[in-house]
């Protein structure tokens, strides 16, 4: 397994009134170029006055530049009650670019973690015209407990985030891949265990088997069982954090050996694959109301109001008016209204094949609206009784692929089956894998 890198963004200089950021540097030989031609930089001329304790610049004057035209780093140390934004504020960052420059380096570190003594690096220019504004054309920021994270202002003026090496460098983590094996008894929960598995593998490796529908749901004694799993040591502030997570598994039964990879999709999705590139997806749903209980299954039945046998879509849990209801996942609401029968109704979409929907509720919650972006727990409305329905509860359906599945399972399982660049991948990783694995 390959290491994660640091890398660190080098002073800046002015090139003929051209402002290039030159490199930034990964340790181990890579080497991302990311070029800057915003022009010359300019910082007012009190900059230094604005310097406290903690703080430090430094300018290059730019001999082919006009007057009081100069190239400035300054890095600066996080003091008690700072926050980036107001870091950005004091330096006389614009508001707007702030703001972006909040939002990008907040895709790769939770900026409300800066601490007293961490490190911001920027790299200024600003004009002598009286407006006072500068403009960041890049940040570095760097935690105490170790790790850079940066971003730069390409030719568009919009900033740049490094990416997932940055993502992975917030925090010094350290890799190792382990092998370990054992037979099955009368329990293979308690046989992993004995194999001194983690539990959190063994979790993943039971799963794993129980969504292959060609491994016995109970294998015979004797059988033979091999788990690999990778274990992270990661740094921060509060320590060493130790994280374990199943990579392969195999379980021989009776000379049949099944196998079976967790593997992450290109777009982030965990997946327990076969060597073929087939597999599934499990896709968890949260209730969508706390402690109520189920008063009617999915399947037929009975219509409570109609008397007639009709199919159960879904399933309803009964709950008195005006309990919360709660997304089951994060999702955009497709649709949201009365809609016949249904009453008050919302249906939300989690990505490209999952969607629920929700019948009968008193109210919505405020501010929702068709497009509204939603997280997994938020609450979306209210349960009632609107539409054709005989008492307070909430209807509630879930789609694959736009069939209705029984909510109750809760794990909803996606077959998966890779192929073109995706089945390349897939190969690629079992075969660095196999390589990584201890003989």
């Amino acid at each position: 397994m390959i290491a994660p890198q640091n890398f660190s963004i080098k002073p800046l200089s002015i090139l003929a009134r051209t402002l290039c950021l030159s490199t930034i540097v990964l340790c181990g030989g890579a080497t991302l170029a990311q070029a800057n031609t915003l022009g010359t930089l300019t910082i007012p001329a009190d900059s230094a006055a604005r310097n406290t304790q903690g703080e430090g610049a430094s300018s290059i004057v730019d001999p082919d530049a006009g007057i009081g035209e100069v190239t400035a780093n300054r890095t600066i140390t996080v003091r008690s009650g700072d926050t980036l934004a107001s870091i950005l504020t004091r330096e006389g960052i614009t508001a707007d670019q702030r703001d972006a420059a909040v939002a990008a380096l907040g895709e790769l570190y939770d900026v409300s973690q800066i601490n007293p003594g961490d490190q911001i690096e920027l790299s200024m220019r600003a004009s002598l015209d009286g407006s006072q504004s500068t403009r960041l054309v890049a940040l570095q920021l760097r935690p105490v407990y170790k790790g850079n994270i940066a971003i730069v202002a390409g030719n568009d003026g919009a900033f740049h985030r490094q990416g997932t090496l940055a993502r992975h460098n917030v925090k010094a983590t350290s890799f190792g891949i382990t092998t370990r094996k054992g037979r099955v008894t009368t329990d293979l929960q308690q046989d992993l265990r004995a194999a001194n598995v983690p539990q959190a593998v063994a979790n993943d490796v039971i799963s794993a088997f129980a969504y292959d529908p060609e491994t016995p749901t109970t294998p015979v004694r004797g059988s033979k069982f091999t788990v690999v799993y990778e274990t992270s040591q990661t740094a921060s502030k509060n320590g060493l954090r130790h994280s374990d997570v199943m990579r392969y598994a195999d379980l021989d039964v009776n000379g049949e050996t099944h196998r079976v990879y967790r593997y992450e999709t290109k777009d982030g999705k965990v997946a327990f694959m076969e060597e073929t590139g087939r597999g599934v997806v499990p896709f968890a749903l949260a209730s969508p109301v706390h402690k109520a209980r189920i008063t009617s299954a999915f399947g037929w039945r009975i219509h409570p109001v109609l008397k007639v046998r009709k199919f159960h879509n879904g399933i309803d849990f009964a709950a008195p008016k005006g309990t919360p209801i709660y997304a089951a996942e994060d999702g955009v609401i497709a649709a949201l209204g009365w809609r016949g029968n249904y009453g008050r109704f919302i249906k939300i979409i989690h990505n490209d094949r999952v969607a629920t929907t929700y019948g009968h509720m008193s109210g919505y919650a405020k501010g929702l609206h068709s497009g509204s972006h939603v997280k997994k727990g938020q609450i979306i409305a209210y349960v009632g009784s609107s539409g054709l329905s005989t008492g307070n509860h909430l209807y509630f359906e879930v789609l694959v692929d736009n069939k209705h599945v029984d909510p109750s399972r809760r794990e909803v399982r996606l077959d998966l089956n890779l192929d073109g660049s995706s089945l390349v991948r897939f190969r690629t990783y079992v075969a660095r894998l196999s390589e990584a694995t201890p003989r």
